[in-house]
Formats: structure tokens, C-alpha cells, sequence
């Protein structure tokens, strides 16, 4: 078991890796990138950075739920349930429940940072 630290967004720098989602997205070709800096399994979380170039997507909280900041750009966020669409913008503090779908439409660019925490029975 490693030792417990603090961990520093950024530093040390950890590895990108770009989603290979094509049969969610709708329209464009929206780049999905992430950095995982925690990967707790014990407690079923796990923290870093989500990027995204302009496009539309589909995305669903498929087991987990999502604390997110919003760091840089914009996104429109439709609840696929409600039909509400949702602006987040940088400075924005939100949680998306598990089981929720959305569509993700970016004009330009969007980046956060993040916290999924899996379900537990």
C-alpha cells in the first residue's frame, strides 16, 4: 500500500489519454483527453483533467457519479430526461447523478477537472 500524500494537479505530469468514443458522438469530431492523476480503488473514486475540442456528443453516468469545475471555455449540457439544457462555463461547480444522460455540445473548447466516485451496493 503506497503511502498517503497530497497530490498536485499538474506536477508530476501524468499520461494523456484520448477517448475512443465514435459511436456517441453526433456531430464534428470532438477530441476527448484526460489525465488521471488519482485512482483510488478502495473507495471507488478517481480524480484529474477532461478536455474536449468543439463538437457533439452523447455521454451517460453509467455507474458513477461526477463532481466537476469547469477550468476553461463552455459547453451546452442537455438532460437527455428533462430536455434542460444546461450552460457551464469556467467558474462552474456541478455534479452530475448517476444514471443521468446528457449531450455535450462544445462551440469551441472545454476543460475541467473532476472527481467520479463509483457506486457502491
Amino acid at each position: 500500500m503506497s503511502t498517503p500524500g497530497l497530490i498536485l494537479f499538474g506536477t508530476p505530469e501524468v499520461e494523456r489519454v484520448i477517448k475512443q468514443d465514435p459511436q456517441n458522438i453526433i456531430e464534428g469530431a470532438p477530441e476527448q483527453s484526460s489525465w488521471l492523476y488519482s485512482n483510488d480503488v478502495p473507495t471507488g473514486s478517481r480524480s484529474g483533467f477532461w478536455e474536449c475540442t468543439a463538437g457533439k456528443f452523447r455521454a451517460k453516468m453509467d455507474g458513477y457519479t461526477e463532481f466537476c469545475h469547469i477550468i476553461e471555455g463552455e459547453a451546452h449540457v442537455t438532460d437527455l430526461g428533462t430536455g434542460m439544457v444546461h450552460t457551464v462555463r469556467a467558474g462552474d461547480v456541478f455534479v452530475m447523478q448517476a444514471g443521468l444522460e446528457t449531450e455535450w455540445h462544445v462551440p469551441d473548447f472545454i476543460r475541467k477537472s473532476f472527481t467520479l466516485c463509483d457506486l457502491r451496493t
